[in-house]
């Protein structure tokens, strides 16, 4: 069950294909490594006076372990680092223990899903190519109900998947949200998911949504033809130090690319269809002239 427009569901959950460290892991791995760099310093050589192998500082340079406080302090004291530096990742590592509100509300959620929560809420910015559906983070309630209901979600489950994607939503207004960019393909609109009413109301809402300074809708029109988004929807989620994250997902699987040659491509057909869409007035505008006519039936 796709995580974007449908979260997974405790049966018939996607495999995993590819999965990375979380974003705070990956970010606090590259400035360690920025700043054992700096130092000269050899891996081995960083492992050897905190009393870890290389091979697990390697593995906390990228990310693809998590690091403990106690940790982090061992590696700044053998790399000398103090001051505001220090604080501040000393910090960063603190703030990795405590709970969100996802493990809170909704204990044992599926891995994929968790991660991808956890990448929206610390990205500085994240694009959206939606061809299939409106993007997770700008649906209503009753749209999101729509959807999952035509998956084939028991009832019993449909309402805290809803507020699960709701909790998603608030980081689009958190004290430092990432910029939103969202693509939309014409048909996404025109489709009346969940009836008229429904369509109408999450309409209205894409475009209240669209105010927000951090917030940029676009719209693919018809006109345009074929265009590379009919390859099929992804997110791209950039971060603070990390490198780049695109997010695939399928009815039975998901994917997380972070190697840089398989993440290009999908920067570069972002870039080439936010240069085909309509520009953001214009795209607010058609957003609202299919509401209209929705609602005049």
């Amino acid at each position: 069950m796709p995580l974007l427009g449908n979260e997974c569901r405790s049966y018939g959950r996607p495999r995993v294909i590819a999965m990375t460290g979380s974003a705070r892991a990956r970010g606090l791995g590259a400035e360690l490594r920025e700043l054992r760099r700096a130092t000269g310093l050899s891996m081995k050589e960083v492992g050897v006076r905190v009393g870890l192998s290389e091979a697990t500082i390697s593995r906390i340079e990228t990310g693809l372990r998590e690091i403990t406080e106690a940790e982090i302090a061992a590696i700044l004291e053998a790399l000398r680092v103090d001051g505001d530096t220090r604080d501040r990742l000393l910090v960063l590592a603190q703030k990795a223990d405590e709970p969100r509100w996802w493990e809170v509300g909704h204990p044992g959620l599926p891995t994929q899903l968790t991660a991808l929560i956890e990448f929206e809420r610390d990205a500085v910015r994240i694009e959206h190519l939606a061809v299939l559906r409106i993007s997770g983070l700008l649906q209503t309630p009753d749209y999101s109900r729509a959807i999952l209901s035509a998956a084939g979600v028991p009832a019993n489950e449909v309402e805290p998947l809803v507020t699960i994607r709701r909790g998603r939503q608030t980081v689009l207004a958190q004290e430092e949200p990432p910029e939103f960019r969202v693509i939309i393909d014409e048909a996404v609109l025109r489709r009346p998911v969940g009836g008229r009413k429904v369509m109408v109301a999450q309409l209205r809402h894409i475009i209240t949504v669209s105010r927000l300074p951090n917030v940029t809708i676009q719209v693919v029109p018809f006109g345009c033809g074929a265009h590379t988004g009919l390859d099929g929807g992804h997110v791209l989620l950039e971060f603070p130090k990390a490198r780049p994250i695109v997010y695939l997902e399928h009815r039975s699987c998901g994917l997380f690319l972070d190697d840089p040659d398989d993440v290009a491509p999908f920067v570069e057909a972002t870039d080439s269809l936010r240069r085909t869409a309509l520009s953001p007035a214009e795209s607010v505008g058609l957003v609202a002239a299919c509401a209209d006519e929705m609602e005049d039936g």
